[in-house]
C-alpha cells in the first residue's frame, strides 16, 4: 500500500461522467471560449446564456450554438492540428450540470517536424505555427473565426529538450498565436508543456471514453488500463482503488463540481519512445547525455539489418544508422536476439520502469494505441512467428462517430516470441527499418517490467483520430469549466 504520492505521479477525481460521455473533443472552455456578438444578441432575444470563463477567454453560450475552436498537438515528430465543430444540444440548468455538446466534424492538419527540430533557431517555429492557422482558417467561415479559439500542448520532444530552449520555442509559439489575426490565443496559458503524468492520464480519459467505459454506472472493474507509445515518451496509466491512495486528489478534482471519483495512476517514461529509443540503442545518447545536431558518423547497430544503411532524424537530431554485418549461423543469430533484448532490459532499467499493480496480474485487457498499434500491425500483416496470434477485430467504441475502432490483438508472451524473430531477421527496407525489432524488443521488456504475464492481453487500438491524450485533455478540461462555473454561481 502506498503510502505517500508518487513522484511523476497523478491521480484525477473525474466528474460524473454520466453526462460527459456525451461529449466529444472539447478543447479547454476555461480557456478557449471568447466573448462575441452572441451577447448583444442574448439581450435582444431574451435567451438565457452561460458564461464559461477562464484567462480572459470567454463567450456566452447558447441552446443550438455551433462552437469551432483549434488544438494544436506539438508532438515529437511533427505538429497536428485539430479543428473541431460542436453543436450546443443543452446549456447547464445548474453549476453541476455540465454543457452537452454534439461533434458535429474534425478536419485535421499535420507540418513537419516537431517544434525540438528547431531548438537551435526557435524563431522557425513561428513559420510551421502560421501554416496551421491559414490552413485551418481556410476551414471556418471569417465571421466565427474571431470567436474560436486555439491552444497548444507541446510532449516529448521539447520535454527532451532543456529548460532554456523549451522556453524560447513555446515563447515564440505563444507570441505567434497572441499576433495572429485567424484565431484567438487567450493568454500565456495558449502554448503550454505537457507533463509526462498528464499525457498519460488523458491517454487513460481518452481510450475509456471511446470505449464507453466511462458512465456513472461502469465500476473500476470496468475501466481498462492505458498504453501509449510516442516517439520520445510511453505512458501508462489506469484505474486505482480508493483504498489503495491515501494521497489528496490533485487541483482539478478536488473542486466541488465533482460529485464521483475515479482515481487514475500516471506516468510517464521519458526515452522509451519508439525514436527515442532508436537513438540510445546505437548508442548516439544516453540519460545524461542528450545529443543534438547533424551527425557525420555513422551510427551502428546489430539490431537492424546488417545490410540497411539510412539517415535517421528526430527533433533536432539527424544521423546515419547502419546494421553491424552479422554472421548467419543460428548461434551468431541467438546471440544478436539476447543482445538487443538486453539493450531493451537496460533501457528499460535506466528509465526507472516499475511494476504496475494496475497491470502485473494481468485480470484486464491493457489497451495499447499510438505506436504500439502499429507495430502490432506489423506482426499481424507479416507473421514473424507462425501460430503466434494477432486477431484483429472492430472494437466497439460507442463514442466514436462510426461505432467501433480497429483493434489487434496479442498476447504478451506472443510479442516477447515475435520481437526475437524480428530480431533474427530485421527488415532490410522501407523507412521504419529500425524501429521494429528495437521497439518490439523495448515493449516486450516494458511489460514484463511492468508486470504483465505472458498469458496477459495486449489490444491496440486505432482507426480513429479521436484516440491519444487530446481527447482526455478536453474531458479534463470541461471539469474544470464546471467547477469554475459552479464557483462562480456558489459565490
Amino acid at each position: 500500500m502506498l503510502t505517500q504520492r508518487p513522484k511523476h505521479f497523478e491521480q484525477m477525481n473525474l466528474h460524473r461522467l454520466h453526462s460527459l460521455v456525451q461529449i466529444l473533443w472539447l478543447l479547454p472552455l476555461l480557456q478557449c471560449l471568447h466573448v462575441g456578438s452572441s451577447q448583444s444578441q442574448n439581450a435582444k432575444t431574451g435567451k438565457k446564456s452561460t458564461d464559461l470563463t477562464n484567462s480572459g477567454c470567454h463567450r456566452a453560450v447558447d441552446k443550438n450554438d455551433t462552437l469551432r475552436f483549434l488544438v494544436l498537438d506539438a508532438g515529437s515528430t511533427g505538429t497536428r492540428a485539430a479543428l473541431h465543430e460542436f453543436f450546443v444540444e443543452r446549456t447547464p440548468k445548474s453549476p453541476n450540470e455540465p454543457l452537452k455538446l454534439r461533434h458535429l466534424r474534425l478536419r485535421r492538419y499535420r507540418r513537419k517536424p516537431g517544434l525540438s527540430a528547431f531548438q537551435h533557431f526557435p524563431d522557425r517555429s513561428r513559420d510551421q505555427v502560421n501554416a496551421l492557422l491559414a490552413a485551418a482558417a481556410a476551414d471556418v467561415p471569417e465571421p466565427q473565426r474571431a470567436v474560436t479559439c486555439v491552444a497548444l500542448r507541446a510532449t516529448a520532444g521539447l520535454r527532451l529538450l532543456d529548460s532554456g530552449s523549451r522556453r524560447r520555442i513555446l515563447r515564440v509559439v505563444r507570441d505567434t498565436l497572441a499576433t495572429s489575426a485567424a484565431f484567438l490565443a487567450p493568454d500565456i496559458d495558449s502554448a503550454k508543456l505537457l507533463s509526462g503524468p498528464e499525457e498519460a492520464k488523458f491517454a487513460w480519459l481518452s481510450v475509456n471514453y471511446m470505449l464507453g467505459k466511462l458512465d456513472e454506472a461502469n465500476t473500476i472493474s470496468e475501466t481498462v488500463p492505458v498504453l501509449e507509445l510516442g516517439g520520445g515518451s510511453a505512458q501508462v496509466a489506469y484505474e486505482y482503488p480508493d483504498g489503495e491512495l491515501s494521497a489528496p486528489l490533485d487541483r482539478a478534482s478536488s473542486s466541488k463540481a465533482t460529485l464521483t471519483g475515479r482515481r487514475i495512476r500516471a506516468r510517464s517514461y521519458l526515452g522509451l519512445g519508439v525514436r527515442e529509443s532508436v537513438l540510445r540503442f546505437v548508442g548516439y545518447r544516453n540519460g545524461k547525455s542528450a545529443g543534438t545536431g547533424v551527425s557525420k558518423k555513422a551510427y551502428n547497430s546489430s539490431c537492424i539489418a546488417a545490410n540497411a544503411s539510412l539517415n535517421f532524424s528526430f527533433g533536432s537530431v539527424t544521423l546515419q544508422l547502419e546494421g553491424n554485418q552479422r554472421d548467419n549461423s543460428s548461434g551468431s543469430t541467438a546471440a544478436t536476439v539476447k543482445k538487443c533484448f538486453a539493450q531493451a532490459e537496460d533501457l528499460v532499467q535506466q528509465v526507472k520502469v516499475r511494476t504496475e499493480p494496475g497491470i502485473a496480474k494481468g485480470e484486464k485487457t491493457v489497451y495499447a494505441i499510438s505506436s504500439i498499434y502499429y507495430l502490432v500491425k506489423y506482426l499481424k500483416k507479416s507473421s514473424p512467428v507462425p501460430g503466434a496470434r494477432v486477431t484483429y477485430s472492430d472494437s466497439v467504441c460507442p463514442s466514436e462517430s462510426r461505432g467501433v475502432c480497429k483493434a489487434y490483438s496479442i498476447s504478451a508472451g506472443d510479442i516477447a516470441d515475435n520481437a526475437a524473430a524480428v530480431c533474427r531477421n530485421p527488415p532490410d527496407q522501407g523507412p521504419y527499418t529500425p524501429y521494429y525489432c528495437i521497439n518490439l524488443s523495448v515493449l516486450s521488456a516494458m511489460l514484463e517490467q511492468m508486470g504483465l504475464p505472458d498469458s496477459g492481453t495486449v489490444t491496440a487500438l486505432g482507426g480513429s483520430d479521436n484516440l491519444g491524450w487530446t481527447l482526455g485533455f478536453s474531458l479534463d478540461a470541461l471539469l474544470q469549466s464546471a467547477a469554475a462555473s459552479a464557483a462562480k454561481s456558489i459565490s
